[in-house]
């Protein structure tokens, strides 16, 4: 459910508390130094969000991070402050369980920015609490200035849902409602669609490196495919020897294949694509 609004509608199944009140996120805190935090930063620093401290465990990524919004670079838990008004926790999901009953004060907002974790993570250690979810891949060092990036948001209770939806608003124009179960489906969903994806383009490049070929040359083909999706669904863009049953084709093609990994994904794929085109006729 996208926000258009500064104050959207919320889910008709959040429990009627306290009114929404417009309260402003003035100060955050980042825990975290890694690819998503330097993604928020920038855009906290482009929305005028002042960013008072950034923690991480590496100090020259933390230093160098918290260099390009003017926060103070921590790397104790001591030396966090407890004068923000969000924290905002982009740590390995393994780190949590570990990192929140150690947390050394009580915050008044805490979110995280995990795909597939319970908000209620952070319940021994903040007020209020929710998640920020960006399904976007990122990478440190890449150029941010025109990337979009869908904000998924979830608070424990309607009115921390409505103060992370305006703030969320602010870093982006394109924010979702949530619940915990939609997130992690769009999180196992971006997987095939990005991280997947980019794993084919790994094995392309390793072919096309093969036979002195760069890769360049399949980038207008990945492109198309990508300008495709506006207009027709994946089901309607599927082409390629495995949706019309060249059995000929794919035959020679597992035979320039190595006795590797490629080959049995190759067949796994191929019979997905013809399993789903099964579907449709």
């Amino acid at each position: 459910m996208p926000i258009n609004e500064p104050t959207p509608e919320l889910p008709p199944d959040f429990p009627a508390r306290k009114p929404l009140q417009n309260t402003p996120v003035r100060s955050v805190t980042v825990v975290g130094c890694g690819n998503v935090a330097s993604w928020l930063v920038f855009a906290l620093k482009k929305a005028k969000i002042p960013v008072s401290q950034i923690y991480g465990r590496n100090p020259d990524r933390c230093r160098k991070l918290a260099e390009t919004c003017g926060a103070k670079a921590v790397c104790q838990w001591e030396d966090l402050q407890s004068t923000s008004d969000l924290y905002i926790f982009s740590v390995k999901d393994d780190a949590y369980e570990e990192m929140i009953p150690q947390f050394p004060f009580r915050m008044p907002l805490a979110v995280l920015t995990a795909g597939t974790l319970s908000q209620n993570l952070l319940a021994p250690a903040a007020d209020r609490y929710g998640v920020l979810y960006p399904c976007q891949t990122l990478t440190t060092g890449m150029d941010f200035s025109n990337l979009q990036v869908p904000l998924c948001v979830e608070g424990n209770d309607e009115q921390t849902t409505g103060i992370l939806a305006r703030f969320a608003s602010q870093l982006s124009d394109n924010v979702h409602f949530l619940n915990e179960e939609q997130r992690r489906h769009l999180h196992l969903a971006a997987v095939f669609a990005s991280n997947f994806s980019n794993a084919m383009y790994i094995a392309s490049a390793d072919l096309l490196g093969r036979a002195n070929i760069d890769f360049s040359v399949l980038q207008p083909l990945i492109q198309n495919t990508l300008d495709k999706l506006k207009r027709f669904t994946p089901k309607e863009s599927q082409t390629g020897p495995a949706a019309r049953r060249d059995d000929s084709v794919m035959s020679r093609h597992l035979q320039m294949l190595p006795e590797n990994d490629l080959r049995e994904i190759y067949q796994i794929v191929s019979q997905y694509i013809m399993n789903q085109t099964n579907k449709e006729s």
